[in-house]
């Protein structure tokens, strides 16, 4: 028997069987027990947008990193290190509001420790210009804790806690900063300033020359120096006169430092002419005592004249311990009373 031909409707219906059991072979793959889904292309990491941003920031070119950000996150919207660059010129242009907007988005994206740290320290910055010392506190401890390794972060915590005059805890934090970064010199001066808050007056020094060493034209190194000094109760082998002059010296080397640049109202003529009081009321307050000192002396005397007067008018010895009248002759000790002889005995008597 001879093979017939198959009729064209016959062809057509094996074929939609053949592409109907294709297309249940692809849904099978979806279902459990099924072939494993292809995976979907990875996501694309936009770098060199970003880099552009990043760069553009730096230049201070805020409005333009913002644009180049945007770039980055159109080809990546989860892509959190452009959402970085985008808050921090957002908060540059004074855009607040948008670089909080972002802050959630980084944090509904799973920012790094690193991102977490540098949003927690701008928002810490809002809160310095709020004058609101206690939540910017509180935001720079969760910015160092995010980073333990970043020095600037652990000063910055630390010149708040010196705000709000809270030297105890500055110490521990401003060592931290110190040694992370030996040559972090507004890190030594801002631990000077902690110790000298604690009267630890010794190391205050120490931090500041260690400032200076550092940085030679540190001008605040110097007149932070100066204000030791001054508020200083007593510097050891030092008198009042020393300290004071010590620390006018200063003054004048962190005015002469300072130049034209001198802002209007800087308080170094002020201190120096505190100074200059200080060392005044000093000089009086020992003119005072040496005078007294004097008037006592002339008084003693005097007494010990009018004593010695009256011992004389009275014809008896002087008081005890009181001294002669001038120019009269030395008193002459009373011969001892003469004992009379005992009665001769009786003649013819036994």
């Amino acid at each position: 028997m001879t093979a017939r031909a198959l009729r064209p409707t016959t062809a057509i219906l094996i074929a939609l069987f053949v592409v109907a059991g294709a297309v249940r072979a692809v849904r099978a793959d979806d279902q459990p027990g099924g072939h494993k889904r292809r995976q979907p292309p990875p996501p694309v990491i936009p770098t060199a947008e970003t880099d552009q941003a990043d760069q553009l920031y730096r230049a201070g070119r805020y409005a333009d990193a913002v644009a180049a950000a945007k770039a980055a996150l159109n080809k990546n919207e989860r892509y959190t290190p452009a959402m970085l660059v985008m808050a921090k010129s957002f908060y540059k242009l004074r855009k607040y509001e948008w670089m909080k907007k972002l802050w959630e988005m980084m944090q509904a994206n799973g920012a790094s420790a690193g991102e977490r740290s540098e949003i927690y320290q701008l928002l810490a910055f809002l809160e310095i210009d709020q004058k609101n010392v206690p939540g910017a506190i509180a935001l720079l401890k969760q910015a160092a804790e995010a980073r333990p390794d970043n020095a600037i972060l652990w000063n910055n915590l630390g010149a708040e806690y010196l705000t709000a005059k809270n030297y105890n805890e500055a110490m521990p934090v401003l060592e931290k900063a110190t040694m992370l970064q030996p040559g972090f010199a507004k890190a030594h001066l801002n631990l000077g300033d902690a110790y000298r808050g604690n009267k630890v007056y010794d190391k205050a020094q120490a931090e500041y020359e260690k400032a200076l060493q550092l940085f030679p034209n540190y001008a605040d190194a110097v007149f932070n120096l100066g204000i030791l000094y001054l508020d200083a109760d007593k510097i050891p082998n030092m008198d009042l006169f020393a300290k004071e002059n010590t620390a006018i010296q200063y003054f004048q080397r962190y005015r002469q430092m300072m130049g034209s640049t001198l802002p209007t109202g800087d308080p170094c003529d002020a201190y120096i002419a505190e100074a200059q009081e200080h060392i005044k009321k000093e000089e009086k307050r020992l003119d005072r005592i040496k005078k007294q000192q004097e008037r006592d002396a002339a008084r003693a005397a005097k007494k010990a004249a009018d004593d010695a007067k009256k011992a004389a008018s009275a014809g008896g010895p002087p008081a005890p311990g009181a001294a002669p009248a001038p120019g009269a002759a030395p008193a002459v000790p009373a011969a001892p009373p003469v004992k009379a002889a005992p009665p001769a005995a009786p003649k013819g008597s036994p």
